[in-house]
C-alpha cells in the first residue's frame, strides 16, 4: 500500500531546464528514466539523456546522443530496455526527411550501464519516408530485446495528418548484436497511440489501440504468432487518433491494463485484472500508466483536469474492484506540452516523474515507500 506519509519530492532531479518526454523502466531494485532537453534552442540542438535512481537518490546524468535531427514530440518519448545480462537499448524518434511526419526510430545501446552508447542505426527496416514510432521494449534472450512499434510503411502522402492514405501497422524486431529482421503483427491500428509490452510465460505481448475497418478503436493485447485480442470491446468509434495509448503491467499470476476511452463522448479511465473493468476516472485527459505492486493489486497514474489546471493522480487499484489512497500527486499544464506521467515499481515504494509545470525545474520525481 502507498504510505501517503512518506512520499518523497525528489530535490536533485538530474534533468535541466525544459526537459520533456520522461520514461521510466525497473531494473535491479532501481529504474532508469531517459528524457529530453535543449542543448540550444537557436540551433535546435536537442539532448536524449538518462540517469539511474537507487537507494533513493537520482545518480548523473548520462548523454545518449544529441543532435538537430530529433523528432522532439509530447506523446512519442525515447524508450529504453534492459537485457538479461544488463546491456542498455534505447530507442527514439529521429527525422527522415522534410515532411512533417518523416521519422524513423534510431537505435542505441551501451554496455557500461550508460556511461557510453554506440549508435545502431534504425530499428524500422524500410525507406518510407513516413512515421514510426511509440517503441516498447522488454528482454528477450540473454543479451537482447524484443521492440514492438507502430510502423507506417504502408502509408502514403504526409502520414495521418497529411492527404495520404493507408494503415499505420504494428510491427516488430529483436535488437540484440544488431537490429533484426522485422515482423507484422497488426496490419492496421491506430496511428498514434503509444504501445507497453510485458513478458508474460516467457513470451513478449504488446497493448495497443487497435483500428478497425468501421473506425472501432478499442485496446487489443498480441503476440507473435497470436492473433490480436481486445481487452475490452469499449465500442469507441471516432475518425481520428485520440493520442492516448494503454499500459499493462503482469506479475506472478496478476496481470492488468489500463486505458483510456470515450465512447458517445463519455471520457473514462479504466483498469482491467480480468475481463471485468473498473471505471477510476471520468478524466477527459487520460494518458495512463500502471505498475503491479502485489497479489491483485496495481498503482496506476493518470492524468486529472478542470478548465484551468490538469493534476497528476496516484492511485492504487484492487482486482476486487476497490480504489484506495487516490493521491493528487502534482499540477501540470493544461497543454499537451504536459506530456504522459510515468510510473515505475521498486523494491521498496513507487517512483512517479512527469514534466513540470514550472519548466525551469524541467520535470520532477516523487517518491513513495511502501
Amino acid at each position: 500500500m502507498l504510505n501517503i506519509l512518506l512520499a518523497c519530492l525528489l530535490s536533485t532531479s538530474p534533468t535541466s531546464a525544459n526537459a520533456i518526454a520522461p520514461n521510466l523502466v525497473e531494473t535491479g531494485g532501481g529504474a532508469w528514466m531517459t528524457w529530453i532537453e535543449p542543448v540550444n534552442e537557436e540551433k535546435n540542438i536537442t539532448a536524449l539523456k538518462c540517469a539511474k535512481f537507487e537507494d533513493g537518490a537520482w545518480g548523473a546524468a548520462n548523454l545518449i546522443v544529441q543532435g538537430n535531427n530529433f523528432f522532439a514530440n509530447w506523446a512519442d518519448f525515447p524508450e529504453l530496455g534492459v537485457a538479461k545480462d544488463g546491456t542498455l537499448f534505447v530507442t527514439w524518434p529521429q527525422r527522415s526527411g522534410p515532411g512533417t511526419y518523416a521519422y524513423d526510430i534510431a537505435v542505441a545501446r551501451s554496455d557500461d550501464d550508460g556511461k557510453t552508447w554506440s549508435l545502431m542505426g534504425v530499428l524500422n527496416d524500410d525507406r518510407v519516408l513516413g512515421e514510426h514510432g511509440f517503441v516498447s521494449l522488454v528482454p528477450e534472450g540473454e543479451n537482447g530485446v524484443r521492440a514492438f512499434w507502430l510502423d507506417g510503411r504502408a502509408m502514403t502522402g504526409d502520414g495521418h495528418m497529411g492527404e495520404g492514405g493507408g494503415d499505420m501497422q504494428l510491427r516488430t524486431a529483436i535488437i540484440n548484436d544488431e537490429v533484426q529482421k522485422s515482423e507484422l503483427l497488426d496490419d492496421r491500428v491506430c496511428e498514434c497511440c503509444g504501445t507497453d509490452a510485458v513478458v508474460a510465460e516467457g513470451k513478449a505481448a504488446v497493448i495497443y489501440r487497435d483500428r478497425s475497418e468501421d473506425e472501432m478503436r478499442d485496446i487489443s493485447v498480441t503476440a507473435l504468432g497470436r492473433t490480436p485480442k481486445n481487452i475490452f470491446a469499449d465500442n469507441w468509434k471516432i475518425e481520428g487518433c485520440p493520442v492516448n495509448g494503454p499500459s499493462m503491467d503482469v506479475e506472478g499470476d496478476t496481470f492488468v491494463a489500463a486505458w483510456y476511452t470515450a465512447p458517445n463522448d463519455n471520457p473514462a479511465v479504466y483498469v482491467a485484472f480480468s475481463e471485468a473493468p473498473i471505471k477510476i476516472s471520468e478524466s477527459i485527459l487520460g494518458r495512463v500508466d500502471i505498475v503491479v505492486t502485489g497479489k491483485d493489486k496495481a498503482a496506476v497514474v493518470w492524468l486529472e483536469s478542470d478548465k484551468e489546471k490538469a493534476i497528476v493522480m496516484l492511485a492504487t487499484v484492487n482486482a476486487d474492484g476497490t480504489i484506495k489512497n487516490k493521491i493528487e500527486v502534482a499540477e501540470v499544464s493544461h497543454s499537451r506540452s504536459s506530456g504522459f506521467p510515468r510510473i515505475a515499481k521498486l523494491e521498496d515504494g513507487i517512483l512517479v516523474a512527469w514534466t513540470d509545470y514550472n519548466r525551469e525545474k524541467g520535470i520532477s520525481t516523487k517518491f513513495y515507500a511502501n
